[in-house]
């Protein structure tokens, strides 16, 4: 009896665990977990189709609507599959995804004019020049899809004789040339464009920005 109960207590014990599951329409995307990704093994990724989501603010209700956030794609795999995506749905770029410049560094150049070469320190691509709202993302990747400066996009205008000119700069990342594909990979697939979305009527004065469609992402269920 006594090796009979010695027998089943060496026997192994197997441990099930459910494989994560993304909810319907995600993309599932395995990631090797490091601490610029929040140790995520597992993403859910979901472009979503609305009217100016171009407006950053409008962008995040339409992910928390829907239990994400704001995200980017960490590799080349991740863009491409979600190029997949918006091609297959026909949605045009751009595409609003996380990242804005911090208030702190757009201050700062608007203060000098738009002169990149002036502001040092942590207001740079390397450094502090994005904020998130995803931490569960190492956004490594996407910083090096900028075609331009960045910074870049912006200017002044007058909005009224007696006020002061309106300055501006673009800030909000969107994700481009999704509709390239094989042999039309796209090298540069960043850019910024106004957080604002589009002017709230034919007579607003103001830059605006043409965004109808958002990346999201989430943990698995």
């Amino acid at each position: 009896m006594v090796a009979l109960l010695l027998l089943f207590l060496t026997l192994p014990v197997a441990v099930f665990t459910k494989d994560p599951k993304c909810p319907d329409g995600f993309l599932h995307f395995k990631r090797t977990p490091t601490a610029k990704n929040n140790h995520t093994k597992d993403w859910c990724v979901k472009v979503f189709s609305y009217s100016n989501t171009g407006n950053r603010d409008y962008a995040r209700s339409v992910c928390i609507a829907n239990h994400a956030m704001l995200t980017i794609p960490e590799n080349r795999a991740e863009y491409e599959a979600i190029g997949e995506f918006v091609r297959k749905n026909n949605y045009s770029a751009p595409h609003a995804i996380d990242g804005e410049l911090s208030s702190r560094c757009k201050a700062r150049y608007l203060h000098k004019w738009f002169d990149t070469n002036t502001v040092e320190g942590e207001c740079n691509i390397k450094k502090n020049l994005f904020m998130f709202d995803d931490i569960n993302t190492d956004p490594s990747y996407i910083l090096t899809k900028f075609g331009n400066r960045v910074p870049s996009g912006g200017g002044e205008m007058s909005v009224a004789e007696s006020s002061p000119k309106l300055i501006f700069l673009y800030g909000c990342m969107v994700l481009t040339q999704t509709h390239l594909h094989g042999n039309e990979k796209a090298l540069s697939f960043a850019n910024l464009e106004w957080c604002g979305g589009k002017a709230h009527s034919k007579n607003s004065v103001g830059p605006e920005s043409l965004v109808d469609s958002v990346v999201c992402g989430r943990h698995p269920e």
